[in-house]
């Protein structure tokens, strides 16, 4: 890799971390809409539907049918520079919630997936996220397809509601007329899901949650965003055609994959951060495989927790995929 594109690429990376870093607290956004359970004994559950017009409905689940309504109120999060601090309620009509008319709890902690909070008069509790649909990431590489012996590299997001799998992915492919960066298409994309076949390629497949899906879905979104736009980081104006295209896709990849884990630690993440000590890929690897080899040290890292084939087909049925 050029010298000058060596540097621009760190000093921006640098960038982009130190304002992760920065912002930690506020990446890790709170997001109360949706619905809650909160597990009482192991057959009985009391789930808590927030919708985004400050209401919230109460219904208690026994698992032996339907779950019952209960109670409904008006709500309302106080928020600091840090984080959520309350959730005040005030019951509709002859209703009572937590016992009372009116109740504040206080947000003790929380991240993707859960809630811990603690209500007046009823200690500590943890709530669950509760959602119907499931969701995925899908990083896969390969070597060998390109003249530089360079290959296909792009991050999925998948998002499976009813059966059905709708599917983002963004980054260098091989299409037609020889290697783009852009928007991945369907059937492009199809031929990536299937599991790694030989030393040239690379697939890890995780379910996520719905916020690191909300989350790597949007930075793909930004840069279908930046491609429409003419707005790519790096230009052919900048650099020769291959560096920007390989520079731009370092970003993506780096900027989808770190989304998984602003709130928790949830992923063992590789240092992408061009820092000798810590990132023998880029030190080792020109631009045009870092994504590759990235993908590859992630699918080690992450074993334990790949879905494999069999298992994801029974998942994502590919005739029914769809494309946003």
């Amino acid at each position: 890799m050029k010298l000058k594109a060596i540097i621009s690429l760190l000093a921006m990376i640098l960038l982009g971390s130190t304002a992760t870093a920065l912002a930690q607290k506020k990446s890790c956004s709170f997001g109360i809409v949706g619905t809650w359970k909160a597990q009482l004994s192991p057959t009985q559950a009391v789930l808590y539907r927030f919708d985004s017009n400050g209401e919230v409905t109460v219904l208690s689940d026994s698992g032996a049918g339907e779950p019952q309504q209960t109670a409904t109120a008006k709500y309302a999060v106080s928020e600091e520079l840090e984080g959520p601090k309350s959730i005040s309620f005030t019951a509709t009509g002859k209703n009572r919630i937590f016992g009372a008319a009116r109740k504040t709890m206080k947000v003790v902690s929380y991240d993707d997936s859960s809630i811990t909070c603690e209500i007046p008069g009823m200690g500590t509790t943890r709530w669950t996220r509760v959602d119907p649909d499931r969701y995925f990431i899908v990083l896969a590489a390969r070597k060998g397809e390109f003249y530089d012996a360079s290959g296909s590299a792009f991050p999925m997001v998948i998002k499976l509601a009813g059966g059905v799998p709708t599917i983002d992915a963004f980054g260098v492919y091989l299409a037609k007329d020889g290697r783009a960066l852009g928007t991945v298409p369907p059937d492009v994309y199809k031929k990536y899901l299937r599991e790694a076949r030989n030393d040239s390629e690379t697939t890890l497949r995780l379910e996520i949650n719905s916020r690191q899906y909300e989350r790597a879905l949007k930075v793909i979104k930004e840069w279908e965003r930046r491609y429409r736009e003419g707005a790519l980081l790096y230009t052919t104006a900048a650099e020769t055609l291959d560096d920007a295209t390989y520079l731009n896709n370092i970003l993506v990849v780096k900027a989808v994959t770190e989304t998984l884990n602003q709130c928790s630690e949830d992923v063992n993440l590789y240092p992408l951060n061009y820092v000798h000590k810590d990132d023998w890929i880029s030190n080792k690897f020109g631009s045009a495989f870092v994504p590759f080899y990235y993908f590859k040290e992630l699918r080690q890292r992450n074993e334990a927790r790949h879905i494999d084939d069999k298992k994801f087909q029974e998942l994502v049925h590919l005739p029914n995929v769809a494309s946003r």
